[in-house]
C-alpha cells in the first residue's frame, strides 16, 4: 500500500465529512436569497412623486425610469426623491424589500424609505424636521425595449 492510499484510508471519513461540509454549504447559499437582492422586476417604472405642503397642494410630478438585471435601485428609486438637488444621503440600508436612509438638504435633515408590497410596486416617503415633505409611488408599467427608455 502506497503513502498516498494510507493516508487517504486512514482520514476517508473526515475528507468525506469535509466534502458534505463544502457541499451543504454551496447549496445553502443557493437555496437563500442574498439581503442585498433588492426584488424588484426589470422593467419600465412610473415614479409618482407628491409634494406634502400645509398650506396648498403643489402638483404631483411622474417621472419614467428603467430598471435593467442587476440595475442599482438607489439610482433608479431613490434618486428621484431629494427634495431639492442640494440633498445629500447618508447611512443607507438595503433589505430584499425595503430601502432607507438618512437625508441632510442644508440645515435640514431627515429620513426616507421605500418599501415594497410586491416586485411591481412600492411606496415610501422623505421626512424632514420630523415633518413629511414627500410621498412617493412606483409602478412597473411595460418591459423596457432599448438603452434610451
Amino acid at each position: 500500500m502506497t503513502q498516498t492510499t494510507r493516508f487517504v484510508a486512514r482520514h476517508s471519513r473526515a475528507i468525506a465529512r469535509l466534502l458534505l461540509s463544502v457541499a451543504a454549504c454551496a447549496l445553502t447559499s443557493v437555496v437563500q436569497a442574498d439581503p442585498g437582492d433588492f426584488q424588484t422586476m426589470p422593467g419600465l417604472w412610473k415614479i409618482t412623486l407628491r409634494s406634502v405642503a400645509k398650506d396648498h397642494a403643489p402638483p404631483t410630478q411622474v417621472k419614467w425610469k428603467c430598471l435593467y438585471d442587476g440595475g442599482d435601485p438607489w439610482t433608479t428609486f431613490v434618486d428621484t426623491m431629494a427634495p431639492d438637488a442640494a440633498c445629500q444621503r447618508s447611512n443607507e440600508h438595503r433589505a430584499s424589500t425595503a430601502l432607507a436612509w438618512q437625508i441632510h438638504c442644508g440645515t435640514r435633515s431627515g429620513r426616507g424609505r421605500i418599501t415594497l408590497d410586491s416586485p411591481q410596486h412600492y411606496t415610501g416617503d422623505v421626512a424632514l424636521g420630523g415633518h413629511q415633505v414627500l410621498q412617493v409611488e412606483g409602478a412597473r408599467v411595460a418591459a423596457c425595449t432599448s438603452p434610451s427608455d
